[in-house]
């Protein structure tokens, strides 16, 4: 009968309080708080850098598949495309920037080059292969 008693005690001593489990929240909220922006500008940074990095990529598909058609291709979609032996130059997951928005191509550039590449993120932000 004792053993019973003290068993009971215990277990009803072991449960967390309501203030108690309240005052975890805030010190996670607290914390959440103070991390969340810095870890979201980390996070801009980063998209912004892979940005730089996909359309250098893109450039260096283009150029590959000029050197092998003697042509630009008429869309980046040709560039996910088997012709003859060559290709594809990329998988079509990597004609989309970080944002998820396609990049913008144009055959025959106005920037001095064979052709615009560009993408622009949602802050504004504007990567192109002639800066």
């Amino acid at each position: 009968m004792k053993y019973e008693k003290k068993m009971k005690n215990r277990k009803s001593k072991s449960a967390f309080t309501l203030i108690e489990i309240m005052l975890v929240i805030v010190i996670i909220g607290i914390i959440v708080g103070i991390a969340a922006p810095k870890i979201g500008g980390k996070l801009g940074k980063a998209q912004n850098v892979a940005a730089r990095a996909s359309l250098k990529s893109l450039e260096t598909a283009i150029g590959s598949y000029e050197m092998d058609n003697l042509r630009l291709p008429d869309s980046l979609e040709d560039l996910t495309k088997q012709k003859n032996s060559n290709g594809p130059y990329l998988k079509p997951s990597e004609l989309t920037d970080p944002w998820s928005q396609k990049y913008q191509y144009s055959k025959g550039g106005a920037h001095g080059m064979g052709f615009d590449l560009s993408t622009t993120s949602p802050d504004g932000d504007s990567f192109n292969n002639w800066d």
